[in-house]
């Protein structure tokens, strides 16, 4: 008897992180359910999808550390006809609504953190207007940026664009505005000035002043560019934009991910301008390793891999070489030199005339056709 309610309580606590992780209600139950927020993020999931067992953990993770309701949850299935309403085609949806007013969909990582951040961005004004005294705490109030304009007056016409562009990316980043004409002259800059600071790197960067919205928010999103990026749905054709080589760093788990970005943030930062690093989780992009040569299913996780955009190469990173910065910058001088020639796929014909540093090829593939939503346009320089 006892061996048995033992099996039982085995039996339960083995069950209970399953039944804590989620909070689920029905469709039906929402607008109720948001009667105790002003608001609430609500993952939409289906049960047997990878993508919404592996956001499990971290859903519950962030749910832990915010008010009870404020993060949702509601299995979708053929018993739940109303997740079409506020779902999109693939799960999971992670939607926020204000109040029972459905708003942005999250297209971040999978992470606690920047679940977490992302409600808190909302939980702010667009922009903010910060006090002498509340700067430096502001600067580090932002775990992925941190976007303050030095400004004359909260009437300068370049507050106007300012707003603008906050009000495009206030998912993403927390903006705030300075006027005060003492902290201007105490840090040493003239308005109009933007500073792009990066708590989660300890980086500030400056974002040079345009007169426009459209060129100002190319320079916030270059000024809080991580040294090692998230390759989402989000980020994803605006990385690809720059043109650079595309260094390709996959791992199935979050814990994983977080080790890469570790051990190749000193070569990241020291090839910030000329390399775009990213980190990918192969359940958001599973043909991706196959695109780039990977094996996975042969010589396991993690993986990396570049991409030359300019001219289209793949060089597969050594399957069992260490993935540190001190071995990859080894190798991508082994690259660069031509001493490792570019991958070529089954039944592709490619011809090279030099692999050296001054090298011209020609090759029937396109690496990136095919990604649904992303469509590579090519700029910059090759520097690898």
């Amino acid at each position: 008897m006892k061996r048995f309610s033992q099996g039982l309580l085995g039996l339960w606590l083995a069950l209970l992180p399953c039944a804590r992780a989620w909070n689920h209600v029905s469709v039906d139950a929402l607008p109720r359910a948001f009667q105790d927020n002003d608001l609430t993020l609500v993952a939409f999931i289906a049960p047997d999808s990878e993508k919404c067992k592996s956001l499990e953990p971290a859903w519950e993770d962030a749910a832990s550390a915010e008010a009870p309701g404020a993060l949702l949850s509601v299995q979708c299935g053929v018993d739940s006809p109303g997740c079409d309403e506020y779902a999109t085609k693939e799960y999971p949806t992670i939607r926020l609504f204000q109040k029972d007013k459905p708003s942005t969909v999250y297209q971040g990582p999978r992470r606690a953190s920047s679940i977490r951040n992302f409600l808190a961005r909302h939980r702010r004004p667009v922009v903010s207007q910060v006090k002498a005294e509340d700067l430096e705490a502001f600067r580090e109030l932002d775990g992925d940026a941190v976007v303050i304009a030095y400004l004359s007056g909260p009437d300068d016409e370049a507050a106007g664009v300012f707003a603008e562009v906050a009000a495009r990316h206030r998912h993403e980043f927390t903006f705030g505005t300075v006027t005060d004409p003492a902290v201007l002259e105490a840090e040493g800059v003239s308005p109009p000035h933007i500073a792009c600071h990066r708590p989660g790197d300890g980086e500030a960067k400056a974002a040079s002043w345009s007169g426009d919205a459209d060129g100002l928010e190319r320079a916030v999103l270059e000024a809080s560019r991580p040294f090692v990026s998230d390759f989402t749905p989000l980020t994803e054709q605006r990385l690809l934009d720059r043109g650079w080589p595309m260094v390709y760093l996959l791992s199935p788990t979050e814990d994983g991910r977080a080790a890469l970005r570790a051990a190749l943030l000193r070569f990241a930062r020291s090839y910030h301008d000329s390399l775009t690093a990213v980190l990918v989780d192969p359940a958001d992009y599973p043909d991706l390793p196959r695109k780039l040569g990977l094996d996975p299913a042969r010589h396991g996780w993690p993986a990396g891999a570049v991409h030359q955009l300019s001219r289209d190469r793949v060089y597969p990173y050594p399957p069992g070489r260490a993935l540190d910065s001190q071995s990859v910058q080894r190798w991508g001088l082994d690259v660069y030199q031509g001493r490792v020639k570019p991958w070529t796929p089954p039944g592709v014909t490619t011809s090279y005339d030099d692999l050296g540093p001054q090298r011209v090829a020609t090759r029937r593939l396109s690496v990136a056709s095919g990604w649904p939503g992303v469509k590579v346009k090519v700029a910059g320089h090759d520097e690898l």
